[in-house]
């Protein structure tokens, strides 16, 4: 494998992702359906790890089938950030899964200052309890 400035002999690098978060204030994201060319709308991100997210509350016609890709405008407090992914599954009750394509750089370290604002949110939110 070569890297970046055409060194060779490095080995593989195993992507993984984080465990799946859920903070207590909601994260948003708007949402473009690249491969139909319709707009699907604004939707509650459920959870997400970086590779991943769960979007629910899409409103609209579910104009989306497994394997659109999806232009997706992740909306934080630390800014706005537009990722392109992939749609995997829509769950009945409205949860679409999507895996993310690799960002750039700059999208990499926002996801990751995300990822850890949330984590420590929902680390110190006291447990929801179940009715």
């Amino acid at each position: 494998m070569e890297d970046f400035f055409g060194e060779r002999g490095l080995e593989p690098v195993e992507r993984r992702g984080l465990p799946r978060v859920t903070g207590p204030q909601k994260l948003m994201a708007a949402v473009d359906n690249l491969t139909r060319h319709e707009m699907l709308g604004t939707a509650e991100v459920a959870d997400f790890s970086c590779l991943g997210i769960a979007l629910r509350n899409l409103p609209g016609d579910p104009v989306a089938a497994a394997g659109d890709l999806l232009w997706v405008s992740l909306i934080a407090e630390e800014g706005i950030i537009p990722l392109t992914a992939k749609l995997v599954h829509i769950k009945r009750n409205g949860l679409y899964g999507l895996r993310i394509d690799t960002p750039s750089a700059a999208g990499q370290h926002f996801l990751l200052r995300l990822y850890d604002r949330v984590a420590a949110q929902a680390q110190t939110a006291p447990p929801i309890d179940a009715a």
